[in-house]
């Protein structure tokens, strides 16, 4: 058993055509007929119901399959210019581009997406990134996601790989010792602006703290490795503080004084709905900030670590669900602001709890007024805190980058991620509540094509559950319901029981009940449909990724009479062999074990809910699609599925993407992969004559 191995589930360019169209905050109703298309125009789309927007034809696939033109955008320091992720049809472009003035982006690095992905880049200082990149690897026989961090000045040059450039790795016997994660910036010292708080995990996967130097790469040990410990978190002063323990699926909250001494244990838990996790310091080296339960949902708690039975104050909470999100410290004066957090799905946004500080609420506050109807995020802010990045989405309205300035206060349109998609032509979604069988209330959104009334007759129905399992859907925009909605279908996300963000319970209900209840509740969901004429009956198609490819399978296994089709993309199929997969990885099995199951103790449970071992049952035509580098459902549980369907003599196509990963991260795959779904829903849901019952086989190259 490797145990120093991490599991996933554990982790020269043309000036672009960046927009510059200012909105004055607060002031959006008055923006000119060049402006109203980015704020007068989606704001009264995202207010308006689905149904009454105008019929659109089908729009080019590329709209929607293509990743965001646009992505992890950062403000450096002195707020004078931005760095972003520029996705081009076949390779990503990391750029930087000054805020004033020349505004001609600066190609800094780039990549095919064939081996190498970048995970985010961020300034260290106003003149130097640091880039972390991902790939997929092995070692030994264990699949692994590796991460390596670069640094790199604004302009390109001046490239290192800051740690395995070091000195002292010559020596070792003519062999290199690698970390796995080597991206993991606990402090970014920004009053340092030569050094960032860097953790590393050594041979025994037991990470220490080093201090680095971005410029040459040099690194000091501030902090030994200890036993178990696995994350490590600084004070405000950057001094290492906090300890998480973790052995076995139990877990150990430790910390010391500010002097570095007199190590303790502040909270032991196994069952996660007694967590304390803590999320950082304040200004004060005695308040920690942490989350934990409140009244049956997680809430955000400062806690003295000066005074005896660790006192808490409450901070932010909610009365339906889940507070989620990190802290936001002022870069000014170092104190926390409040949480960096989206907006729930019913808040208007008006009061802006998630930040408590006054100056930085009101800021907030203001935004939401230049741009209702949206949830509007503060990336950064530059030290002087004149400037600042907000990121701004909706139902129905692409995410844009913004740029603002206090000092005039005025917002600047950076960019628009789907340029291609005109909002005003776009479905958006509805909210509905579905009551399951059991009587527990879920929380559900449908999507209708747009211009479909409730006078229309039914429409070919997509059961869209989400991966996770515990995660959830939302209202915000989403391109795969778009682009279903635009092909003329009703699109249905219910967050069925195990999803996030409702409370201790309704997560706990889905624990080790994949297949069962879980599955159950979107059974019910489609019976929902049906019954208010929403789905035409005999032409409902289950689609999902990852727990949701796996409930599509199950579908078909469980309820073969609701579905005329599925669509996995890099779903489960075989419990048991995912459970034996996460043996591998540090925390695996034990995150395994909690969410679904003893591989022996329920051995029957788990083989009845693995459609790869009920393929006989399966009667609808099924489509498979996996990448080869996957590392977080590995192939084998689509190959391992296909097998099973052809033994079984069951329809059913496979696309094995070479490469591709559990994300659909390269353009490339994503297009086959939305290009195979239109063409098999149409293939399948146009007409209500019953389908062939002939098994065929395809595995193609993501070129072929």
């Amino acid at each position: 058993m490797n145990h120093w191995i991490w599991s996933p589930l554990a982790r020269g360019v043309c000036a672009v055509g960046l927009l510059a169209v200012c909105l004055p905050v607060a002031h959006a109703q008055s923006a000119s007929p060049t402006e109203s298309h980015q704020a007068s125009a989606a704001d009264a789309n995202a207010a308006a119901p689905p149904a009454v927007r105008s019929a659109t034809a089908r729009l080019p696939i590329e709209s929607f399959a293509r990743l965001p033109l646009l992505s992890g955008v950062v403000l450096s320091p002195d707020g004078q210019r931005i760095a972003a992720l520029l996705n081009e049809p076949e390779r990503t472009v990391l750029i930087t581009r000054a805020v004033a003035g020349e505004k001609k982006s600066l190609a800094v690095l780039h990549t095919d997406n064939k081996q190498y992905q970048f995970n985010w880049a961020r300034w260290v200082n106003n003149e130097r990134l640091l880039v972390s990149l991902r790939f997929a690897s092995r070692r030994g026989f264990v699949r692994t996601v590796e991460t390596r961090l670069f640094s790199v000045k604004a302009d390109g040059s001046g490239l290192i790989n800051l740690v395995i450039n070091l000195p002292d790795l010559g020596s070792l016997r003519g062999t290199i010792r690698t970390q796995q994660l080597q991206d993991q910036v606990i402090d970014w010292l920004p009053d340092d602006g030569q050094h960032v708080l860097l953790q590393l995990a050594e041979a025994e996967a037991l990470p220490a703290v080093y201090k680095v130097d971005v410029e040459t790469g040099r690194r000091q040990m501030v902090q030994a490795p200890e036993r178990g410990v696995r994350r490590w978190i600084t004070d405000a002063q950057h001094r290492v503080r906090v300890g998480v323990r973790e052995t076995e699926g139990n877990y150990e909250i430790r910390a010391c004084g500010p002097d570095g001494k007199d190590w303790r244990v502040l909270w032991t838990f196994r069952d996660l709905g007694d967590a304390v996790w803590p999320l950082g310091f304040g200004l004060d080296p005695q308040e920690l900030f942490v989350k934990a339960d409140h009244q049956g949902r997680v809430a955000v708690f400062s806690v003295r670590l000066d005074q005896s039975g660790l006192p808490r104050t409450l901070r932010l909470a909610h009365p339906r669900f889940d507070i989620d999100g990190t802290l936001m410290h002022s870069p000014a004066s170092g104190e926390v602001v409040g949480l960096r957090s989206g907006a729930t799905d019913d808040d208007s946004g008006e009061s802006r709890g998630d930040l408590w500080e006054p100056s930085w609420r009101g800021l907030a506050q203001s935004i939401d007024l230049g741009l209702p109807g949206r949830d509007n995020r503060l990336l950064g802010m530059s030290r002087d805190e004149r400037r600042y990045l907000v990121y701004s989405s909706g139902n129905g309205q692409p995410g844009e980058y913004f740029l603002g300035d206090r000092r005039t206060g005025e917002l600047a349109l950076l960019a628009e991620t789907y340029p291609a998609l005109d909002p005003t032509t776009l479905a958006g979604k509805r909210p509905a509540t579905i009551r399951a069988r059991d009587g527990l209330n879920l929380s559900a959104y449908l999507t209708q094509p747009a211009g479909h009334t409730g006078s229309h007759a039914p429409l070919p129905l997509i059961l869209l559950p989400h991966g996770g399992p515990q995660s959830r859907d939302d209202a915000d925009f989403d391109s795969w319901t778009e682009f279903l909605a635009n092909r003329g279908y009703a699109v249905l996300q219910v967050n069925f029981r195990g999803s996030d963000g409702y409370g201790r319970e309704f997560k706990a209900a889905g624990l080790r009940r994949w297949g069962m209840e879980m599955q159950d509740d979107l059974s019910d969901a489609v019976h929902w449909a049906i019954a208010q004429r929403i789905a035409d009956a005999k032409r409902i198609c289950i689609v999902g990724a990852s727990y949701g490819g796996y409930a599509a399978l199950m579908g078909l296994v469980k309820t073969p009479e609701l579905y005329r089709c599925a669509v996995s993309f890099a779903g489960v199929s075989d419990l048991q062999d995912l459970i034996q997969y996460e043996r591998d990885y540090v925390g695996g099995l034990a995150a395994a074990e909690r969410s679904i199951g003893d591989s022996w103790r329920d051995r029957e449970r788990l083989r009845a809910t693995s459609p790869a071992l009920q393929a006989e049952r399966v009667q609808a035509p099924v489509l498979l699609v996996h990448g080869t580098a996957d590392r977080v459902v590995p192939v084998d549980q689509s190959e391992d599925m296909a097998k099973a369907l052809r033994r079984a003599g069951k329809p059913y196509r496979f696309i094995e993407q070479e490469g591709g990963d559990h994300y659909l991260s390269r353009n490339e795959d994503r297009l086959q992969f939305f290009q195979a779904l239109e063409s098999f829903l149409d293939e399948h849901l146009k007409s209500t004559t019953e389908p062939t019952p002939s098994p065929t086989s395809l595995r193609q190259k993501p070129d072929s």
